[in-house]
């Protein structure tokens, strides 16, 4: 399985940190380690989505601080948490903060691959949702300042008629700026305008601004 994103392993035991990146190998996934949480904060590139497998115990920052660092850095980041000390309170500690999977040690290898694997494939969707919020924001500031007033009255569900009198113009201008609106969207239909402004509300809270023309 080639991936693009970035697997890095947080442990400080070599040994299987070095049996982790050839058990990654195999699936010809290039992975890079780090002995401690602050290395990993120091070096990583989190400005990628990267799968991260985090030991709980670590020399200094603790796996679950380190799991609390990356929510405040807002980085892009799925986390598998390890550890050969996992108890019920620290699993559901993880699993509050955020953690994919909780892994305790030993582990069987082909069970790991899986999750990581995994991992990525959710990675790749995430990515591949966050083109596509970001082709339709390119799209969304093509419109002009009336344009998105009859787009927000599009998504409430009004009608030309409705649109034209609410913004006091007449019917043939409202249905002008209406397909004037599907067109810079590239919608297909009503429904799939709808859809895409309500998605791109939801991944980018703050809509990017209009032409304003």
């Amino acid at each position: 399985m080639a991936t693009s994103s970035p697997v890095y392993v947080v442990d400080d035991d070599p040994g299987l940190c070095e049996s982790l990146a050839a058990l990654l190998a195999t699936a010809s996934i290039a992975s890079t380690t780090f002995p401690n949480a602050e290395d990993f904060l120091r070096s990583a590139d989190h400005d990628r989505p990267a799968c991260v497998l985090i030991d709980v115990r670590l020399p200094g920052m603790s796996g679950i601080e380190l799991m609390e660092q990356l929510k405040e850095r807002r980085a892009a980041s799925i986390v598998i948490m390890i550890t050969g000390h996992g108890d019920v309170p620290m699993a559901v500690s993880a699993m509050r903060a955020g953690v994919f999977h909780f892994v305790e040690k030993p582990f069987d290898p082909e069970t790991m691959l899986s999750i990581i694997e995994e991992a990525l494939q959710r990675i790749g969707r995430i990515a591949g949702e966050q083109a596509q919020a970001q082709d339709v924001a390119t799209r969304y500031r093509l419109l002009t300042a009336r344009e998105l007033q009859v787009l927000d009255l599009l998504v409430d569900g009004r009608p030309s008629k409705l649109i034209a009198y609410e913004l006091g113009i007449s019917t043939r201008t409202a249905e002008h700026h209406r397909s004037a609106v599907m067109k810079k969207m590239a919608a297909r239909s009503l429904s799939h305008l709808v859809r895409m402004t309500l998605d791109l509300q939801r991944t980018l809270p703050v809509l990017p601004a209009g032409s304003g023309r």
